[in-house]
């Protein structure tokens, strides 16, 4: 980075030290878990970053949080009918899934 660059962020962690914007920070004191940022592709880490911190999630991972909780449902269902429509809707999702993931 250059140097300007490198002064202003020095200036404005120096002026939030002062001002106490430091001390109330969720962080402070814990270990930063960089896993799940290193596991992400380079090339998409920016887009889920900003995903991420805007509490948003990609659609495909909304549809895996979907396929989950049916299987979930599945485990507890006792009904035939019930297990055969569980396993269909399963079955789309897990579709649904794979070309929303195929087209990223």
């Amino acid at each position: 980075m250059s140097l300007f660059v490198d002064n202003a962020i020095a200036g404005w962690i120096q002026k939030a030290e002062k001002s106490g914007e430091l001390k109330n920070n969720a962080y402070r004191g814990k270990a930063i878990d960089n896993d799940e940022y290193f596991q992400t592709p380079a090339e998409h880490r920016l887009g889920m970053k900003i995903l991420k911190d805007a509490n948003c999630v990609p659609p495909a991972v909304e549809v895996m949080k979907k396929i989950e909780a049916k299987r979930e449902e599945l485990d507890k269902a006792t009904d035939p009918s019930e297990v055969a429509q569980l396993e269909a809707d399963i079955r789309a999702l897990e579709l649904k899934k794979n070309l929303l993931v195929e087209t990223q």
